[in-house]
């Protein structure tokens, strides 16, 4: 009777394991990407819109940045946005500014993922402005990749930093 009961038991495992959808990694991954590129589009055309309907729209979105002059931190979906139409309204500057995002590391889950990739900032004549390391939390919701967590440190003006201490100290 045991084994009757292991061999049922072992079927049923079997069974609902392999009933399970598999996740397509590489088309996930494109998602995800293609995501994060709407993204920094809607905020280079400062459309709050387009932004809202990237984000979980909750008080787990969460934006972290990073630099030498100091950083923001916005929890909850009101107060990042918030800190959107500031930055419209206030500091964005109009120009043919830019984003190149390279060397994504993205690890996938089947309802949320991690991506980390390096991010450069020009302006209109091709001049590097800054560089930054990005975090990203994503969620999937309804079938399409949603931000929840966005960190970034901005690297570059590390570098400036360790540059000048280095040069004071030989």
């Amino acid at each position: 009777m045991k084994k009757y009961l292991f061999f049922l038991f072992a079927i049923i495992l079997l069974a609902g394991t392999s009933c399970q959808e598999k996740i397509d990694i590489e088309k996930e991954k494109a998602a995800i990407i293609a995501v994060i590129e709407e993204e920094t589009e809607a905020f280079f055309d400062n459309d709050i819109n387009r932004l809202g309907a990237l984000h979980v729209q909750d008080e787990t979105n969460i934006r972290l940045t990073a630099t030498k002059s100091g950083y923001t931190y916005e929890v909850g979906w009101e107060k990042v946005s918030s800190f959107f139409v500031d930055y419209f309204e206030n500091v964005a500057e109009p120009g043919d500014f830019y984003e190149v995002k390279s060397n994504y590391k993205i690890k996938v889950y089947r309802e949320c993922a991690w991506a980390v990739f390096d991010n450069d900032f020009y302006n209109g004549q091709g001049e590097l402005l800054s560089s930054s390391i990005h975090s990203q939390f994503l969620e999937k919701v309804n079938g399409e990749w949603k931000h929840v967590s966005y960190t970034s440190i901005y690297t570059s003006t590390w570098d400036d930093e360790v540059e000048s201490e280095t040069e004071e100290t030989e």
